[in-house]
C-alpha cells in the first residue's frame, strides 16, 4: 500500500545527505508543547525544506493558515551545523485511522532510515509527577543518555505515552525494527497551549543536540500567555488545576 503514501522531494531534499541525522517529531498532546517547540525551531532555525508527504490516509478536510486553505501535508526540513543534523517532521494534523498511521509511518520510517537517519526524538507533554520538569522515555535508557546529560529525568513509567497513533508507529518502528527512539515529555498543568513546557524542551533539546536557539521571541508568548490565563481566570474561575490536584483521567491524545 505504498502508492498510498507519496514522499515528494525538493531538489534539495533529492541531494540531501541525512546521515547520522536526528529525526525530531511532536505528537498532538495536551499543552501542545511539542508542537510549539517545533514550529519555534523552524521559525529560528530557518531549516531548509526537502519535500512533503502525501496520503489517501489523511483527514478529509481542508487547514486554514492565513486564510489560505490547503490540504493536510506532513513536511520534512533539514537543518545542519557543523554538530548536528537534524531532520525536523512538522504536521498540524492527527492520522486517526490505525491502518493509514501504521502505512504513512512505515513509509516514513523505510525513507529516513534509507537515507541514514537512524535516531528519533518525539517531543510531547503531559501531566507526570507535577513538577516542572521534561522527562525522557526510552525502551533502552542509554539512547536516552543524550538528554539526561542535557537536563532531562528519566520518565517513571513508558505506559500511556502521550502520543497519537501516527507518532507511536514511529517511535516503535524506531525502537524495535531499525533505528533508535526517545520520548521527551514536558510536564504541563494545562489542557491550554503551555509555551512554558516548550520552552523546557527547547532548553534539553538545544543543549543535548548542540542547537543555538533563542528563545527571546518565546519569553515573549509565556507573558502573554500568564497574562491571558490570567485574566481568564478573573473572569471564569480556576481554569488550572494547582500541582497537588490531578485530574482524574488523562487523555490518551488530544487530536
Amino acid at each position: 500500500m505504498q502508492e498510498d503514501v507519496r514522499i515528494i522531494l525538493t531538489e534539495e531534499g533529492e541531494r540531501a545527505d541525512l546521515s547520522g541525522a536526528y529525526v525530531v517529531e511532536a505528537s498532538p498532546s495536551p499543552g501542545a508543547a511539542g508542537a510549539i517547540a517545533l514550529n519555534y525551531l523552524i521559525e529560528n532555525l530557518k531549516p531548509v525544506k526537502l519535500g512533503e508527504v502525501r496520503s489517501a490516509h489523511f483527514p478529509h478536510i481542508s487547514i486554514v493558515d492565513d486564510g489560505l486553505a490547503s490540504p493536510p501535508k506532513i513536511e520534512l526540513y533539514l537543518y545542519q551545523n557543523r554538530d548536528v543534523k537534524l531532520v525536523i517532521i512538522s504536521r498540524n494534523f492527527p492520522v486517526d485511522s490505525s491502518e493509514g498511521s501504521y502505512v504513512v509511518a512505515k513509509r516514513l520510517h523505510e525513507f529516513l532510515v534509507s537515507r541514514g537517519a537512524v535516531n528519533y526524538c518525539l517531543l510531547s507533554s503531559s501531566r507526570i509527577t507535577g513538577e516542572p520538569a521534561v522527562y525522557v522515555a526510552s525502551h533502552d535508557p542509554e539512547d536516552a543518555r543524550i538528554f539526561l546529560n542535557s537536563g532531562a529525568r528519566l520518565s517513571p513509567s513508558i505506559e500511556m505515552l502521550p502520543l497519537d497513533k501516527l507518532a507511536s508507529y514511529m517511535f516503535f518502528l524506531y525502537s524495535r525494527r531499525r533505528g533508535a527512539a526517545c520520548l521527551l515529555i514536558s510536564e504541563t498543568v494545562s489542557y491550554f497551549p503551555d509555551p512554558m513546557a516548550a520552552k523546557r524542551l527547547l532548553q534539553v533539546i538545544s543543549k543535548a543536540l548542540k542547537i543555538e536557539v533563542s528563545l527571546e521571541k518565546l519569553d515573549q508568548e509565556i507573558e502573554k500567555h500568564r497574562m491571558l490565563l490570567e485574566d481568564l481566570q478573573r473572569g471564569y474561575g480556576k481554569l488550572i488545576p494547582t500541582r497537588e490536584e490531578k485530574p482524574s483521567r488523562e487523555p490518551f491524545y488530544i487530536g
